[in-house]
């Protein structure tokens, strides 16, 4: 797989750093935090969909 480089702010680049273990490069740091957003993309999704479709759900005490 290719490399390619990309130009950040120290600040940025220290919060990065912030985010990794140890043996992290910035590769598996970003990797872990697009992970993290699609993760929290889908919850929120979830929630809308629950929150729209609320009546085609039934209680488990219903059951």
């Amino acid at each position: 797989m290719s490399t390619t480089t990309i130009q950040i702010k120290k600040d940025i680049r220290d919060e990065l750093k912030k985010v990794g273990n140890m043996d992290d490069d910035y590769n598996s740091v970003i990797e872990k935090l697009i992970r993290e957003h699609n993760r929290n993309k889908l919850v929120e999704y979830s929630r809308k969909v629950v929150e729209e479709r609320k009546e085609d759900f039934v209680s488990l005490d219903e059951l």
